[in-house]
């Protein structure tokens, strides 16, 4: 894959217990239900989707990814440009070629890490379109804390699971397992169509914290939009706006909640959680440069699709995409 600029900071957290009376209208971020009443604000270090340093794990091995020792939440605040990590796969994986990987169904290749930074891919994917590079599965535990346990197993983008175990009652976001995908700073303007449809499995309990959500980044990594569409215990986030998007292409009409934690906008599915569903990306980036959230001319960096892992309650829970597209034009 092509480099990725330099280091991203994903802002990631929970608003504390006073946040938690916040507009009813919202539907949570990072949120918390009401077993959860307070949760302590983290940040997220940068994670890059696809380094060309990252050096995917051949079909089947699987790496020790042997957990950091860490204590408390991330620090707040973004990392300074550049100190994006290499991204190399821990000790113990075994690197394969760089050329891509055919994912069509019935391929019956698979590749397994348990890596920190395990990467799988990339793929060629006819459901992933208008990339300037190929998408790549990562298992993306960007804020290692003692106790975690995660394992990734995919034959493509659309294709993929992980299983994981968070310690209970952690509250700071450990993880982003993802697919990625590249677009090389392309002018939205020059987008007619930006649209992507999902389908995914949780399996959350009331012990979990978890959500599942589009990881979009703009100009250069400056700008990040996270679209989040299915929660469990995710905390509360005052509304800024509200909008609906939809009605072409196979994309119901939906209203959306735009709401903000630091630098990170946010837009969260109105109606609560869903497991299957497709997405105007476009016409939500457009609103926010029409209404000044972003900036005017602003240009597409990348586009990740996962879900950012707080806690399952100390065991196993596994957390499944069977189905992941992106129409690119």
């Amino acid at each position: 894959m092509v480099r990725l600029s330099p280091a991203r900071t994903i802002l990631a957290g929970v608003i504390a217990a006073a946040a938690a009376a916040a507009v009813a209208g919202c539907s949570p971020q990072y949120d918390l239900s009401s077993s959860h009443p307070s949760q302590p604000a983290s940040s997220h270090q940068p994670k890059p989707h696809h380094s060309p340093s990252a050096t995917p794990t051949s079909p089947g091995t699987t790496g020790p990814g042997a957990p950091v020792p860490a204590t408390g939440t991330a620090p707040p605040g973004p990392t300074s440009p550049g100190t994006a990590p290499p991204g190399s796969t821990s000790p113990g994986t075994t690197p394969s070629s760089t050329a891509p990987v055919s994912s069509a169904p019935g391929s019956g290749r698979t590749c397994t890490t348990s890596a920190a930074k395990g990467s799988c891919g990339p793929y060629t994917d006819p459901q992933i379109q208008g990339t300037s590079s190929e998408p790549t599965v990562n298992n993306d535990v960007w804020n290692p804390i003692s106790g975690w346990q995660q394992t990734l197993s995919a034959s493509g983008p659309g294709s993929w699971s992980v299983t994981a175990s968070m310690p209970a009652g952690n509250t700071a976001v450990v993880s982003y397992p993802s697919s990625g995908s590249n677009y090389n700073e392309k002018p939205l303007s020059s987008f007619a169509v930006l649209r992507s449809s999902f389908s995914e499995t949780m399996n959350a309990t009331s012990k979990t914290s978890a959500w599942a959500a589009y990881d979009v980044w703009l100009n250069d990594w400056n700008n990040e939009v996270m679209i989040q569409h299915d929660f469990a215990s995710n905390g509360a986030c005052p509304t800024l706006a509200s909008a609906s998007f939809g009605g072409s292409g196979g994309v119901p009409v939906q209203t959306w909640n735009l709401c903000k934690y630091s630098s990170e906008l946010i837009w969260k599915l109105a109606s609560g959680s869903e497991q299957t569903g497709s997405v105007d990306i476009l016409s939500m980036l457009t609103w926010l440069e029409n209404h000044g959230y972003l900036q005017s001319r602003s240009t597409l960096t990348s586009i990740g699709y996962g879900w950012e892992l707080a806690s399952t309650g100390g065991v196993n829970e596994t957390f499944t995409v069977s189905s992941y597209s992106i129409t690119a034009s």
